[in-house]
């Protein structure tokens, strides 16, 4: 069976209106209505009072947690805000002055935004004593007035302020000579030597200077000075051990560099023996015809004339072979 809903409930008779004493307010013995009501408005003062000189930001009741005085900072619009937020920072001003330090509130960009029950981002101080709370609030205040810079990073003061690597140039010291390219020996087959210096160092290891094909990136073309090894790492004594291996490296490069010399100053005095031999044989071929043409020359029966044009154009001849005349 149904429930009959409210209204369809028949209306109360004219008897049964609730009357004032159905619902008078009940009043503990002994008092009347108007000194309950005092009583209540005292306590509702006191709360009133307590949360007034609390400082509070946030408008709740009061946490079971916190001492007997607290103090609330606004720092929704301060630049140092995410210094004052960081747990590392309100552990230090716990240890430093033994109050309560915690975050509380939202963070707006507009403020505007913000509700009661969200207030804006403020910090909640609290501590057992005046003087425990004082030198927190001086503390955090301290902090707000910090000069932190700008917000936004430079990328190029951020370069410039890299920690430079310790580095050495070993000066190789070795001139370029027909069929012996001083880079490639350096570096070795596929760069065999400087990929082992690397790995057994941890270093960085380049070959730069005239004549290298090392370009750097801030002049577009190769160093001006004559080529050398760059060697740089982030350890002090691995680029000292790096620069020995090198060294080692070069004094067996500068041996192999004088023996390809040797071979060819060897090579140019044989060269120049053989064209001093074929000079020699040259000029004696050209005099032994120069002396036959003469006697043919002098058994022909030829004017005295004709002997001495022949005689002039055999020695021209000679002159321009530069062979014996």
């Amino acid at each position: 069976m149904a429930s009959k809903r409210k209204w369809d409930q028949a209306a109360p008779e004219a008897g049964e209106v609730d009357t004032p004493s159905a619902k008078a307010v009940k009043v503990e013995d002994g008092k009347t209505a108007s000194e309950a009501a005092a009583a209540a408005a005292a306590i509702a003062a006191k709360i009133a009072a307590q949360f007034a000189n609390s400082g509070g930001i946030g408008g709740g009741s009061k946490d079971p947690h916190d001492g007997d005085f607290i103090h609330d900072i606004d720092i929704n619009d301060l630049r140092n805000r995410y210094l004052l937020t960081k747990g590392s920072t309100q552990q230090q001003i716990h240890e430093d002055t033994g109050a309560s330090v915690s975050t509380k509130g939202v963070w707006y960009p507009d403020r505007s935004k913000a509700t009661e029950k969200d207030p804006p981002l403020y910090l909640h101080i609290s501590a057992t004593s005046k003087e425990m709370l004082d030198k927190a609030v001086a503390k955090v205040n301290e902090l707000i007035n910090m000069d932190m810079g700008s917000l936004v990073e430079d990328k190029s003061s951020r370069v410039r302020e890299r920690r430079k690597w310790p580095e050495e140039k070993i000066p190789i010291g070795i001139e370029s000579i027909r069929n012996f390219n001083v880079r490639a020996k350096v570096v070795g087959p596929s760069g065999m030597f400087v990929k082992y210096i690397q790995a057994e160092t941890g270093t960085r290891v380049q070959i730069k200077g005239q004549g290298s094909g090392f370009v750097d990136q801030d002049t577009g073309h190769e160093h001006d000075e004559p080529m050398f090894i760059h060697v740089t790492g982030p350890d002090e004594q691995q680029v000292q051990r790096a620069k020995a291996l090198t060294e080692d490296l070069l004094e067996v490069v500068r041996s192999e560099h004088e023996k390809m010399k040797t071979v060819l100053q060897q090579q140019q005095m044989e060269l120049h023996q053989a064209q001093v031999q074929y000079a020699a044989y040259s000029g004696y071929g050209v005099c032994m015809l120069r002396s036959c043409l003469s006697l043919l020359c002098a058994s022909l029966i030829w004017p005295s004339s004709c002997h001495y044009i022949v005689s002039v154009c055999i020695s021209m001849w000679c002159i321009r072979s530069h062979v014996c005349v």
